[in-house]
């Protein structure tokens, strides 16, 4: 199933405490990248959560984020900071001690004290909440991705017919073209020999070796080969667009052996078409997983 590494979702989802809401967004990347937001108090998840990822996704940017909201807003608490109080009361009983300074501490005091009741987030979800969550919001991603691969086959599989029909009327001219070729080849260079006292043996053994060098049909069956190999890649269960992109480079080597060994001009001209339709796949490929 072909995958495109591009794709948007969003979910919101209702639980007990409140509300979670999420968003995914990927794209285009040599490799698989992924970048996670959450609240600070549940960072100790994104680790867990990035293996989920890995799960759906072999490559592309991944950057998704996750926010929950409470039912009744208290998305932060007082809290006293005994640490620093303790640190406070231990410094001013060393202050009198030392220096013998007498006092009271009273509650106005310590309340000017620095940093003595603080905001406590109060906004952590439970794994219970979070998990199920998250992979949902990947499924959707994942559906979306699925979807835009549908386009991008059905576009590659329109190029593709295209270029074996090109390549079809090419197999079709060549015999034809290459007995002509040879036959004015042949004349000419008969009508040479008898001008001259170059051994004709000779000659038509030079001319059996230049129309060797120039034949297509392996490159014919070799394109038709990568042709075959392309569809049957498009309809694998597994990540394929290093694949695909590796036989389009073959397709692409095909090809121009192919039009550097004709001199006809209709068959250059399908030559130049065939180029055309997989420079096209080229970039399609590019968005694929």
């Amino acid at each position: 199933m072909l995958k495109s590494m591009t794709g948007f979702a969003k979910i919101e989802m209702e639980h007990s405490e409140g509300k979670i809401t999420g968003e995914a967004r990927s794209l285009n990347n040599r490799y698989l990248e992924v970048s996670i937001k959450l609240p600070r108090t549940d960072y100790h998840y994104e680790q867990r959560l990035r293996e989920l990822v890995k799960r759906y996704i072999k490559r592309g940017k991944v950057d998704i984020t996750m926010k929950w909201e409470r039912t009744n807003n208290q998305y932060s608490i007082l809290k006293i900071n005994e640490n620093a109080l303790k640190q406070y009361m231990d410094l001013i009983g060393l202050l009198k001690h030392h220096f013998n300074i007498k006092g009271r501490i009273s509650i106005d005091t310590i309340l000017n004290f620095k940093d003595i009741i603080v905001f406590e987030e109060n906004n952590t979800v439970t794994d219970e909440v979070l998990t199920p969550a998250f992979e949902n919001l990947l499924v959707k991603l994942n559906e979306e991705r699925i979807r835009e691969g549908e386009l991008i086959e059905a576009d590659l599989t329109q190029r593709l017919e295209k270029i074996s029909t090109d390549l079809q009327a090419i197999e079709k001219r060549w015999p034809r073209n290459v007995q002509s070729h040879e036959k004015k080849l042949k004349e000419k260079i008969m009508a040479l020999a008898k001008a001259s006292t170059v051994d004709e043996v000779r000659i038509l053994q030079e001319l059996a070796i230049y129309m060797e060098r120039v034949d297509i049909a392996e490159e014919i069956v070799r394109l038709k080969g990568h042709i075959e190999n392309f569809k049957n890649t498009l309809h694998s269960s597994e990540s394929m667009g290093r694949k695909l992109d590796f036989i389009i480079q073959e397709m692409v080597r095909e090809t121009n052996t192919i039009g550097s060994k004709s001199n006809d001009l209709a068959i250059n001209e399908r030559v130049i078409q065939i180029k055309v339709e997989i420079e096209k796949m080229r970039e399609q490929v590019q968005n694929v997983e």
